[in-house]
Protein backbone atom coordinates (compact mmCIF):
# COMPACT_ATOMS: atom_id res chain seq x y z
CA UNK A 1 0.00 0.00 0.00
CA UNK A 2 1.37 3.40 -0.94
CA UNK A 3 2.18 6.07 1.62
CA UNK A 4 1.53 8.86 -0.92
CA UNK A 5 -1.16 10.77 0.94
CA UNK A 6 -3.62 7.91 1.45
CA UNK A 7 -4.92 7.38 4.96
CA UNK A 8 -3.20 4.50 6.66
CA UNK A 9 -5.29 1.44 7.40
CA UNK A 10 -6.29 1.57 11.06
CA UNK A 11 -5.86 -1.83 12.71
CA UNK A 12 -6.58 -2.76 16.32
CA UNK A 13 -5.00 -5.86 17.83
CA UNK A 14 -7.43 -7.13 20.50
CA UNK A 15 -6.29 -9.63 23.14
CA UNK A 16 -6.76 -10.32 26.81
CA UNK A 17 -3.05 -9.70 27.46
CA UNK A 18 0.05 -8.85 25.42
CA UNK A 19 3.66 -9.53 26.38
CA UNK A 20 6.83 -8.09 24.91
CA UNK A 21 8.01 -10.12 21.90
CA UNK A 22 4.93 -12.37 21.76
CA UNK A 23 3.24 -12.96 18.40
CA UNK A 24 0.98 -9.89 18.81
CA UNK A 25 3.83 -7.60 19.79
CA UNK A 26 5.82 -8.83 16.79
CA UNK A 27 2.98 -7.70 14.49
CA UNK A 28 2.84 -4.30 16.20
CA UNK A 29 6.61 -3.92 15.94
CA UNK A 30 7.08 -4.97 12.32
CA UNK A 31 3.95 -4.19 10.30
CA UNK A 32 4.62 -1.52 7.68
CA UNK A 33 4.07 1.76 9.55
CA UNK A 34 3.68 3.70 6.30
CA UNK A 35 0.65 1.63 5.35
CA UNK A 36 -0.86 0.66 8.72
CA UNK A 37 -1.72 2.52 11.90
CA UNK A 38 -1.56 -0.32 14.44
CA UNK A 39 -3.14 0.03 17.87
CA UNK A 40 -3.71 -2.37 20.76
CA UNK A 41 -6.76 -3.09 22.90
CA UNK A 42 -6.50 -5.37 25.92
CA UNK A 43 -8.77 -6.74 28.61
CA UNK A 44 -6.66 -4.94 31.19
CA UNK A 45 -4.83 -8.08 32.31
CA UNK A 46 -1.25 -7.21 33.38
CA UNK A 47 1.56 -8.68 31.30
CA UNK A 48 2.68 -11.87 33.00
CA UNK A 49 6.09 -12.22 31.35
CA UNK A 50 7.36 -8.85 30.11
CA UNK A 51 5.48 -5.58 29.68
CA UNK A 52 5.55 -4.47 26.03
CA UNK A 53 5.89 -0.81 27.03
CA UNK A 54 3.58 0.41 24.28
CA UNK A 55 3.27 3.94 25.67
CA UNK A 56 7.00 4.49 25.45
CA UNK A 57 7.01 3.18 21.90
CA UNK A 58 4.22 5.48 20.72
CA UNK A 59 1.67 2.68 20.27
CA UNK A 60 -1.86 3.75 21.15
CA UNK A 61 -3.52 1.35 23.59
CA UNK A 62 -6.94 1.12 25.17
CA UNK A 63 -8.14 -0.94 28.10
CA UNK A 64 -11.68 -2.26 27.64
CA UNK A 65 -11.76 -3.38 31.29
CA UNK A 66 -12.72 -7.02 30.92
CA UNK A 67 -10.16 -8.24 33.43
CA UNK A 68 -12.65 -9.40 36.06
CA UNK A 69 -14.24 -12.04 33.86
CA UNK A 70 -17.34 -12.45 31.75
CA UNK A 71 -19.57 -10.45 34.07
CA UNK A 72 -17.61 -7.41 32.86
CA UNK A 73 -18.18 -8.17 29.18
CA UNK A 74 -21.28 -5.95 28.63
CA UNK A 75 -19.32 -2.86 29.65
CA UNK A 76 -16.24 -4.03 27.75
CA UNK A 77 -18.34 -4.56 24.63
CA UNK A 78 -19.73 -1.03 24.88
CA UNK A 79 -16.23 0.45 25.27
CA UNK A 80 -14.83 -1.57 22.36
CA UNK A 81 -17.71 -0.74 20.02
CA UNK A 82 -17.49 2.96 20.92
CA UNK A 83 -13.77 3.01 20.24
CA UNK A 84 -14.03 1.25 16.89
CA UNK A 85 -16.73 3.68 15.77
CA UNK A 86 -15.16 6.87 17.15
CA UNK A 87 -11.71 6.11 15.72
CA UNK A 88 -13.05 4.75 12.41
CA UNK A 89 -11.08 1.55 12.80
CA UNK A 90 -10.83 -0.41 9.56
CA UNK A 91 -9.83 -3.83 10.92
CA UNK A 92 -9.97 -5.43 14.34
CA UNK A 93 -7.69 -8.46 14.58
CA UNK A 94 -8.79 -10.40 17.66
CA UNK A 95 -6.78 -13.16 19.30
CA UNK A 96 -8.24 -16.13 21.24
CA UNK A 97 -11.83 -17.20 21.92
CA UNK A 98 -13.21 -14.51 24.23
CA UNK A 99 -11.68 -11.52 22.40
CA UNK A 100 -13.10 -12.98 19.17
CA UNK A 101 -16.55 -13.20 20.73
CA UNK A 102 -16.45 -9.57 21.85
CA UNK A 103 -15.01 -8.36 18.55
CA UNK A 104 -17.70 -10.21 16.61
CA UNK A 105 -20.46 -8.57 18.64
CA UNK A 106 -18.79 -5.16 18.39
CA UNK A 107 -18.46 -5.30 14.59
CA UNK A 108 -21.94 -6.58 13.74
CA UNK A 109 -23.66 -4.04 11.48
CA UNK A 110 -20.48 -1.91 11.59
CA UNK A 111 -17.95 -1.07 8.85
CA UNK A 112 -14.98 -2.43 10.82
CA UNK A 113 -13.80 -5.69 9.31
CA UNK A 114 -13.34 -8.66 11.63
CA UNK A 115 -10.17 -10.76 11.41
CA UNK A 116 -10.06 -13.70 13.81
CA UNK A 117 -6.74 -15.05 15.02
CA UNK A 118 -7.37 -18.62 16.12
CA UNK A 119 -4.63 -19.73 18.51
CA UNK A 120 -6.00 -23.05 19.70
CA UNK A 121 -6.62 -26.40 18.04
CA UNK A 122 -9.09 -28.76 19.75
CA UNK A 123 -8.91 -27.09 23.17
CA UNK A 124 -12.69 -26.79 23.42
CA UNK A 125 -13.07 -30.55 23.06
CA UNK A 126 -10.45 -31.14 25.75
CA UNK A 127 -11.66 -28.55 28.26
CA UNK A 128 -15.45 -28.75 28.01
CA UNK A 129 -18.15 -31.39 27.62
CA UNK A 130 -21.88 -31.80 27.10
CA UNK A 131 -24.04 -28.72 26.64
CA UNK A 132 -21.16 -26.40 27.51
CA UNK A 133 -19.01 -27.79 24.73
CA UNK A 134 -21.90 -27.59 22.25
CA UNK A 135 -22.50 -23.94 23.15
CA UNK A 136 -18.83 -23.03 22.73
CA UNK A 137 -18.60 -24.81 19.40
CA UNK A 138 -21.76 -23.09 18.14
CA UNK A 139 -20.34 -19.69 19.07
CA UNK A 140 -17.00 -20.57 17.52
CA UNK A 141 -18.69 -21.57 14.26
CA UNK A 142 -20.77 -18.40 14.14
CA UNK A 143 -17.83 -16.07 14.86
CA UNK A 144 -15.49 -17.77 12.39
CA UNK A 145 -18.06 -17.75 9.60
CA UNK A 146 -18.76 -14.05 10.16
CA UNK A 147 -15.11 -13.06 9.90
CA UNK A 148 -13.65 -11.47 6.80
CA UNK A 149 -10.56 -13.59 7.46
CA UNK A 150 -9.43 -16.28 9.89
CA UNK A 151 -5.69 -16.41 10.54
CA UNK A 152 -4.33 -19.72 11.83
CA UNK A 153 -0.74 -20.76 12.57
CA UNK A 154 -0.82 -24.25 11.04
CA UNK A 155 -2.32 -26.41 8.33
CA UNK A 156 -3.90 -28.63 10.97
CA UNK A 157 -6.00 -25.76 12.33
CA UNK A 158 -6.76 -24.54 8.80
CA UNK A 159 -8.41 -27.91 8.16
CA UNK A 160 -10.44 -27.59 11.39
CA UNK A 161 -11.66 -24.12 10.42
CA UNK A 162 -12.59 -25.23 6.91
CA UNK A 163 -14.49 -28.19 8.41
CA UNK A 164 -16.88 -25.83 10.25
CA UNK A 165 -17.86 -24.08 7.04
CA UNK A 166 -15.43 -21.17 6.66
CA UNK A 167 -14.69 -20.60 3.01
CA UNK A 168 -11.13 -21.75 2.19
CA UNK A 169 -10.20 -18.41 0.61
CA UNK A 170 -10.85 -16.73 3.97
CA UNK A 171 -8.48 -19.02 5.90
CA UNK A 172 -4.86 -17.89 6.01
CA UNK A 173 -1.99 -19.95 7.46
CA UNK A 174 0.66 -17.69 9.01
CA UNK A 175 3.17 -19.18 11.47
CA UNK A 176 4.43 -17.24 14.44
CA UNK A 177 7.54 -15.13 14.00
CA UNK A 178 10.42 -15.03 16.45
CA UNK A 179 12.37 -11.82 16.86
CA UNK A 180 16.09 -11.68 17.58
CA UNK A 181 15.53 -8.96 20.21
CA UNK A 182 13.95 -11.52 22.54
CA UNK A 183 17.22 -13.46 22.63
CA UNK A 184 19.59 -10.53 22.97
CA UNK A 185 21.08 -12.05 26.12
CA UNK A 186 21.40 -15.56 24.72
CA UNK A 187 24.68 -17.21 25.64
CA UNK A 188 25.23 -15.11 28.76
CA UNK A 189 23.52 -17.43 31.25
CA UNK A 190 25.76 -18.85 33.98
CA UNK A 191 24.91 -22.53 33.66
CA UNK A 192 26.92 -23.54 36.75
CA UNK A 193 25.23 -20.97 38.94
CA UNK A 194 21.77 -21.95 37.72
CA UNK A 195 22.50 -25.65 38.20
CA UNK A 196 23.69 -24.90 41.72
CA UNK A 197 20.54 -22.94 42.52
CA UNK A 198 18.45 -25.98 41.50
CA UNK A 199 20.69 -28.46 43.35
CA UNK A 200 21.58 -30.23 40.11
CA UNK A 201 24.71 -32.37 39.96
CA UNK A 202 27.55 -31.03 37.85
CA UNK A 203 27.26 -33.98 35.47
CA UNK A 204 23.45 -33.89 35.22
CA UNK A 205 21.75 -34.57 31.91
CA UNK A 206 18.88 -32.09 32.20
CA UNK A 207 15.59 -32.19 30.33
CA UNK A 208 13.23 -29.25 30.70
CA UNK A 209 9.55 -28.58 30.11
CA UNK A 210 8.22 -25.04 29.86
CA UNK A 211 4.45 -24.85 30.16
CA UNK A 212 1.48 -24.23 32.38
CA UNK A 213 0.85 -27.20 34.65
CA UNK A 214 -2.49 -28.30 33.21
CA UNK A 215 -3.62 -31.70 32.02
CA UNK A 216 -3.52 -30.75 28.36
CA UNK A 217 0.24 -30.15 28.59
CA UNK A 218 0.85 -33.87 29.06
CA UNK A 219 3.31 -33.78 31.98
CA UNK A 220 1.94 -37.05 33.37
CA UNK A 221 3.06 -38.94 30.26
CA UNK A 222 6.56 -37.54 30.53
CA UNK A 223 6.59 -38.45 34.22
CA UNK A 224 6.03 -42.09 33.28
CA UNK A 225 8.87 -41.86 30.77
CA UNK A 226 11.18 -40.37 33.38
CA UNK A 227 10.36 -43.21 35.78
CA UNK A 228 11.50 -45.68 33.11
CA UNK A 229 14.70 -43.72 32.40
CA UNK A 230 15.71 -42.87 35.96
CA UNK A 231 17.38 -46.23 36.60
CA UNK A 232 19.04 -46.36 33.16
CA UNK A 233 20.39 -42.80 33.26
CA UNK A 234 21.40 -41.93 36.83
CA UNK A 235 22.44 -38.42 35.78
CA UNK A 236 18.97 -37.62 34.39
CA UNK A 237 17.20 -34.64 35.93
CA UNK A 238 13.86 -33.11 34.90
CA UNK A 239 13.31 -29.40 35.45
CA UNK A 240 9.62 -28.40 35.29
CA UNK A 241 9.21 -24.68 34.64
CA UNK A 242 5.65 -23.45 35.10
CA UNK A 243 2.76 -23.60 37.51
CA UNK A 244 -0.90 -24.45 37.53
CA UNK A 245 -3.69 -26.69 38.73
CA UNK A 246 -1.80 -29.94 38.05
CA UNK A 247 1.19 -29.11 40.23
CA UNK A 248 -0.08 -30.69 43.45
CA UNK A 249 -1.03 -33.91 41.66
CA UNK A 250 2.31 -34.08 39.88
CA UNK A 251 4.18 -33.53 43.13
CA UNK A 252 2.25 -36.41 44.72
CA UNK A 253 3.08 -38.65 41.76
CA UNK A 254 6.76 -37.70 41.97
CA UNK A 255 6.78 -38.76 45.63
CA UNK A 256 4.89 -41.99 44.94
CA UNK A 257 7.34 -42.90 42.15
CA UNK A 258 10.34 -42.04 44.33
CA UNK A 259 11.56 -39.40 41.86
CA UNK A 260 12.12 -36.56 44.31
CA UNK A 261 15.87 -36.62 43.56
CA UNK A 262 15.22 -36.50 39.82
CA UNK A 263 12.49 -33.87 39.41
CA UNK A 264 12.71 -30.13 40.16
CA UNK A 265 9.63 -27.89 40.23
CA UNK A 266 10.65 -24.25 39.71
CA UNK A 267 7.22 -22.65 39.51
CA UNK A 268 6.60 -19.67 37.27
CA UNK A 269 9.86 -18.00 36.21
CA UNK A 270 10.41 -14.71 34.45
CA UNK A 271 13.89 -15.95 33.50
CA UNK A 272 12.50 -18.90 31.54
CA UNK A 273 14.81 -18.19 28.59
CA UNK A 274 17.84 -18.41 30.85
CA UNK A 275 16.47 -21.64 32.30
CA UNK A 276 16.00 -23.02 28.79
CA UNK A 277 19.60 -22.22 27.86
CA UNK A 278 20.74 -24.41 30.74
CA UNK A 279 18.91 -27.62 29.87
CA UNK A 280 20.30 -30.28 27.56
CA UNK A 281 17.00 -31.12 25.86
CA UNK A 282 13.63 -29.36 25.78
CA UNK A 283 10.78 -31.86 25.97
CA UNK A 284 7.20 -30.73 25.36
CA UNK A 285 4.73 -33.65 25.83
CA UNK A 286 1.73 -31.41 25.15
CA UNK A 287 -1.63 -32.81 24.03
CA UNK A 288 -2.78 -29.73 22.14
CA UNK A 289 -1.25 -26.53 20.81
CA UNK A 290 -1.91 -24.04 18.08
CA UNK A 291 1.73 -23.19 17.50
CA UNK A 292 4.07 -23.79 20.40
CA UNK A 293 6.08 -20.69 21.27
CA UNK A 294 8.37 -22.91 23.32
CA UNK A 295 9.11 -24.83 20.12
CA UNK A 296 10.45 -21.70 18.44
CA UNK A 297 12.28 -20.56 21.56
CA UNK A 298 14.07 -23.89 21.97
CA UNK A 299 15.04 -23.87 18.31
CA UNK A 300 16.37 -20.31 18.53
CA UNK A 301 18.44 -21.20 21.58
CA UNK A 302 19.89 -24.28 19.84
CA UNK A 303 18.28 -26.64 22.32
CA UNK A 304 17.46 -30.07 20.83
CA UNK A 305 13.69 -30.39 20.96
CA UNK A 306 11.38 -33.35 21.55
CA UNK A 307 7.73 -32.42 20.96
CA UNK A 308 4.49 -34.25 20.33
CA UNK A 309 2.86 -34.23 16.91
CA UNK A 310 0.56 -31.30 17.69
CA UNK A 311 -0.56 -28.43 15.49
CA UNK A 312 2.36 -26.30 14.36
CA UNK A 313 4.97 -28.91 15.19
CA UNK A 314 3.96 -31.05 12.22
CA UNK A 315 4.45 -28.01 9.95
CA UNK A 316 7.82 -26.96 11.35
CA UNK A 317 9.64 -30.04 12.65
CA UNK A 318 11.39 -32.29 10.15
CA UNK A 319 11.70 -35.38 12.34
CA UNK A 320 15.29 -36.14 13.36
CA UNK A 321 16.53 -33.19 11.28
CA UNK A 322 15.63 -30.06 13.28
CA UNK A 323 13.82 -31.76 16.16
CA UNK A 324 12.12 -34.98 17.20
CA UNK A 325 8.39 -35.64 16.81
CA UNK A 326 6.68 -38.23 19.01
CA UNK A 327 3.04 -39.32 19.24
CA UNK A 328 0.83 -37.78 21.92
CA UNK A 329 0.16 -39.76 25.13
CA UNK A 330 3.09 -42.09 24.46
CA UNK A 331 5.54 -42.41 27.40
CA UNK A 332 7.55 -45.10 25.59
CA UNK A 333 8.17 -42.84 22.59
CA UNK A 334 9.18 -39.98 24.89
CA UNK A 335 11.58 -42.27 26.74
CA UNK A 336 13.10 -43.55 23.49
CA UNK A 337 13.68 -40.00 22.18
CA UNK A 338 15.26 -38.79 25.43
CA UNK A 339 17.44 -41.89 25.73
CA UNK A 340 18.71 -41.47 22.17
CA UNK A 341 19.68 -37.83 22.75
CA UNK A 342 21.29 -38.60 26.11
CA UNK A 343 23.50 -41.26 24.51
CA UNK A 344 24.23 -39.40 21.26
CA UNK A 345 25.29 -35.87 22.11
CA UNK A 346 26.44 -35.33 18.53
CA UNK A 347 22.91 -35.89 17.27
CA UNK A 348 21.56 -33.57 19.96
CA UNK A 349 23.97 -30.84 18.86
CA UNK A 350 23.07 -31.27 15.19
CA UNK A 351 19.34 -31.05 15.94
CA UNK A 352 19.88 -27.86 17.94
CA UNK A 353 21.92 -26.27 15.17
CA UNK A 354 19.40 -27.21 12.48
CA UNK A 355 16.53 -25.88 14.60
CA UNK A 356 18.32 -22.56 15.03
CA UNK A 357 19.02 -22.32 11.30
CA UNK A 358 15.36 -22.92 10.49
CA UNK A 359 13.82 -20.45 12.92
CA UNK A 360 16.30 -17.68 12.09
CA UNK A 361 15.68 -17.93 8.35
CA UNK A 362 12.07 -19.10 7.94
CA UNK A 363 10.29 -17.64 10.99
CA UNK A 364 11.66 -14.10 11.05
CA UNK A 365 9.39 -11.03 11.33
CA UNK A 366 10.64 -9.87 7.94
CA UNK A 367 9.28 -13.03 6.29
CA UNK A 368 6.15 -13.48 8.36
CA UNK A 369 4.63 -10.12 9.30
CA UNK A 370 3.99 -8.75 5.76
CA UNK A 371 1.55 -11.65 5.34
CA UNK A 372 -0.72 -10.05 7.97
CA UNK A 373 -0.74 -6.82 6.00
CA UNK A 374 -1.92 -8.66 2.91
CA UNK A 375 -4.70 -10.33 4.95
CA UNK A 376 -5.93 -6.94 6.21
CA UNK A 377 -5.94 -5.45 2.73
CA UNK A 378 -7.79 -8.43 1.33
CA UNK A 379 -10.35 -8.27 4.15
CA UNK A 380 -11.06 -4.64 3.28
CA UNK A 381 -11.31 -5.42 -0.43
CA UNK A 382 -13.93 -8.17 -0.01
Amino acid sequence: MSSSGARRVRVVQLADVVNRHDFIDVIVDHLDADAFDVRVATFGVPSNIADPGFAGRGVETINIHAEVGRRSYPGALFRLRSYLTRERIDVVHCHHFDPALLAWMATRLAPTRLVVGRHYSDAIHLSASGARRSAYLALERRVHRAAAAVVVPSRMIADMVSAIGVRPERVHVIPYAFTAAKYAGAGSTDRVQLHTSLALPADAFVIGTFARLYRDKGHRYLLRAVRVLADELPSLRWVIVGDGAERAGLERSVAELDLHEVVRFTGWRRDAMAMMECVDVVVQPTLQEAFSSVMGEAMWLRRPLVITDVSGATDIIDDNVNGVLVPKRDPEALADAIRTLALDRGLASRLGAAGHAFVTTELTPERVVPQYGRVYERALAD
